[in-house]
């Protein structure tokens, strides 16, 4: 009899299997969760139709106990058919996501293929031309430019700036800035600061013009947010060396303690327990305390010159003074992009990008102008 009554549940669910499936794929399709309710009460109506009716030939031959038990069995299929349909739906929605990610890296893994077999190609529009007209575009050649390596000297002759998509953030770049020359860069966003600063570094090509600079290693970049590596204390000044690089340039703690002594931060070896402290360094300090410890791992490095990222906003006006002082003593040349009208008198030049392809690289003197916040 037991056997008949399952029999009879497959059967019976299975008859009504079609109005169930495609209820419930209607309403799991919707967002809303009065949808995903609605798919449950019309589920539960459906089973319960034969029960609603004493004369249905399901029921015949059955004592209470029997129906009810029948009853169950349709409602607990009905139940594993509703998660059923859930999981096939929401895995077609995972499996659309994976393939969206996945075409991305794959355009991705091809674009950085086609650079390093010098295929990269993109267009720029010439002056006074509809952009939309392929005849109206020229190619970008990348590595048309000329790269010189000399000390103490970054020099931009004729050097667009010109982004990844083609977009052409200043025709042409030309100053001088010797070492010892801190020079202030400011500008709306968008306007190519970041960009000089690529180019300057040799993540992007130079698409032509010449650039003279020190090689990669005498520059330094230390941006608003840093990074802070796993380790210990110690790994936060010297990174990205280890500590027996450390220890082949003959630098000691003693000489790491003067460097966070020059940015006031002396005060977290004895909070944090010394040099081999490790902790999670992200949480742990704040973020004028990051900023600080960047600092310091400028002065650990020393390179010819230092392009500063609004490095110092989470840092007072006083310290900041005392930290641009100690770089100009140890002679590391900054480059500063901020708005702060605090900064103008530690610099002897500005570059001012407008937004509009233009640039102004001036002296600053008494009768400039200084503005910020």
């Amino acid at each position: 009899m037991q056997l008949s009554v399952v029999l009879s549940s497959e059967q019976y669910v299975r008859d009504e299997g079609l109005l169930i499936i495609s209820i419930m794929l209607f309403c799991f399709k919707g967002e809303l969760k009065q949808n995903k309710d609605c798919a449950t009460c019309v589920g539960w109506y459906v089973v319960s139709r034969p029960f609603m009716n004493p004369d249905d030939p399901l029921l015949e031959n059955m004592n209470q106990a029997e129906a009810l038990k029948h009853y169950y069995n349709a409602g607990r299929m009905l139940i594993r058919l509703s998660e059923a349909i859930g999981r096939v739906v929401l895995s077609g929605r995972e499996m659309a996501r994976l393939a969206g990610f996945t075409e991305r890296v794959h355009e991705l893994m091809m674009v950085l293929k086609d650079l390093n077999l010098g295929k990269y190609e993109r267009t720029m529009v010439k002056e006074g031309k509809d952009s939309d007209s392929e005849d109206d575009r020229e190619p970008l050649v990348p590595g048309s430019g000329k790269m010189v390596y000399q000390d103490n000297i970054i020099d931009f002759q004729k050097v667009p700036l010109v982004t990844p998509n083609g977009d052409v953030l200043v025709k042409e770049m030309t100053f001088t800035v010797n070492s010892g020359v801190n020079v202030l860069v400011c500008g709306p966003n968008g306007c190519g600061k970041s960009s000089l600063f690529r180019i300057l570094g040799e993540l992007w090509p130079l698409f032509g013009g010449e650039v003279t600079k020190p090689e990669a290693r005498k520059l330094f970049y230390v941006p608003q947010r840093p990074y802070m590596t796993l380790g210990t204390l110690r790994d936060q000044i010297i990174y990205p060396d280890s500590k027996e690089d450390m220890l082949k340039r003959g630098i000691t703690d003693q000489d790491l303690e003067d460097s966070i002594s020059r940015v006031q931060l002396t005060n977290i070896l004895e909070r944090e327990g010394g040099w081999e402290s490790v902790q999670d360094w992200m949480d742990v300090l704040s973020g004028g305390e990051k900023q600080r410890v960047a600092m310091a791992r400028l002065f650990y490095h020393k390179p010819q010159f230092a392009i500063l990222d609004e490095c110092t906003s989470a840092v007072s006006v006083d310290v900041e003074g005392y930290i641009y002082a100690h770089a100009r003593e140890v002679g590391i040349t900054l480059f500063t992009v901020s708005h702060r009208k605090s900064l103008w008198k530690h610099h002897d030049f500005y570059l001012m990008f407008d937004g509009r392809g233009d640039y102004e690289f001036k002296e600053i003197d008494s009768e400039t102008e200084v503005f910020g916040s």
